[in-house]
């Protein structure tokens, strides 16, 4: 009498079956990247993680049951299913060891780091993991190198931004403190400006980093605020004069260019 298999184990097997292998470029030619400006950290930093994105497609080659999860992390391009991928592979106690190759890397260090290799991440999506080997091993390197990067600052990724909490009650009235705070943030604004258009998560932090500024700001003197009430009783040269108060280094390079332009007409 012929074994019957159930029709529950088929099921299993056709769905298995059916799954391509993600990482299968045999018909697809490698094509060669350019190398981004490096940090201090950068190249003990990529080395680690391209070996592991190695390691994690030859590792899930061999796990058909994992194919489902890696194409929907290629193709779905949401940071969640690949981190879920990299999880299958790897161990938190293993991702903690690799960060210590980080070690001695300041703050503004990490904060570059992670902008960079989100900016590769990014990158990697828009050209489309499928199109080589190399986009698609960079595409899993540099969340590696991110989970690296936060595990070691102590930021996990929570799918939200949320970093940038300020403590404005520290700053109080401490116009320098909060002039360094907001250069800080206009440096960070213009580099996430460059990301933000291919970037999600780059552009909903570019609006938060705006909107601190914002806030920064309202914490100075107003002049403009003063001078709109009194405008009307000023003469040219008592206007000139309440101008003259305002410190340029507390401005954005645009709000420079709007003072200067408003003292040259005058005169």
């Amino acid at each position: 009498m012929t074994k019957q298999t159930t029709p529950a184990v088929k099921e299993t097997e056709n769905t298995v079956a059916t799954q391509p292998n993600p990482f299968d470029f045999s018909a697809v030619q490698v094509s060669t990247g350019t190398e981004s400006r490096r940090l201090d950290y950068t190249p003990s930093l990529i080395d680690k993680s391209n070996a592991r994105a190695q390691e994690l497609m030859m590792t899930i080659s061999k796990k058909p049951e994992l194919f489902e999860l890696a194409n929907k992390a290629i193709d779905g391009g949401e940071p969640k299913d690949l981190i879920e991928l990299i999880s299958q592979v790897f161990s938190d106690e293993q991702i903690e060891a690799d960060s210590k190759l980080l070690e001695g890397c300041d703050e503004n260090q990490l904060s570059r780091l992670l902008e960079s290799r989100r900016s590769d991440r990014s990158k990697a999506k828009a050209k489309n993991p499928r199109t080589s080997i190399t986009v698609c091993k960079t595409y899993i390197a540099s969340m590696y190198a991110e989970l690296l990067i936060r595990k070691h600052w102590n930021r996990p990724y929570t799918g939200q931004v949320g970093s940038n909490v300020i403590d404005y009650e520290a700053l109080g009235d401490d116009q320098d403190a909060i002039s360094r705070k907001v250069k800080s943030l206009q440096s960070k604004k213009s580099r996430l400006t460059k990301l933000a258009s291919y970037d999600k998560a780059a552009a909903k932090e570019l609006q938060e980093i705006i909107a601190e500024i914002a806030r920064l700001n309202e914490l100075r003197p107003s002049v403009r605020t003063v001078t709109r009430a009194i405008i009307k009783d000023l003469s040219v040269d008592q206007l000139r004069e309440v101008l003259k108060n305002v410190d340029l280094k507390t401005l954005s390079d645009e709000e420079q260019a709007k003072f200067t332009e408003l003292m040259t007409k005058l005169g």
